[in-house]
């Protein structure tokens, strides 16, 4: 599992400590011969599976999927920050993937 540690800042004010996780891809059991790699942060309540043909795509597209969940949630108002760096937000539809 590939993990990372961020800060994320509520519409309302309130920051929270996040984790992102990607988990290593896995064959699908709904679909003969697929891949997929789970998404997840839980603390806001997210987790989807991206699939792909084999491995590698499953796992390229559940970095595509990471960054279509952080746009949603930019939209809807939540920033998003490193450890330490509460004052540089990072864009996730601009900067970061």
């Amino acid at each position: 599992m590939i993990t990372s540690q961020y800060v994320a800042k509520h519409p309302d004010g309130n920051y929270i400590d996040i984790t992102i996780e990607i988990a290593l891809p896995e064959p699908d059991p709904e679909m003969g011969g697929d891949s997929r790699c789970k998404v997840s942060i839980a603390a806001l309540e997210i987790e989807q599976y991206a699939f792909g043909v084999d491995d590698i795509q499953a796992y390229c597209l559940s970095s595509k999927l990471l960054q279509l969940k952080l746009v949603e949630k930019q939209n809807q108002g939540w920033q998003f920050y490193f450890p330490g760096y509460l004052d540089q937000p990072l864009d996730f539809n601009q900067d970061f993937f």
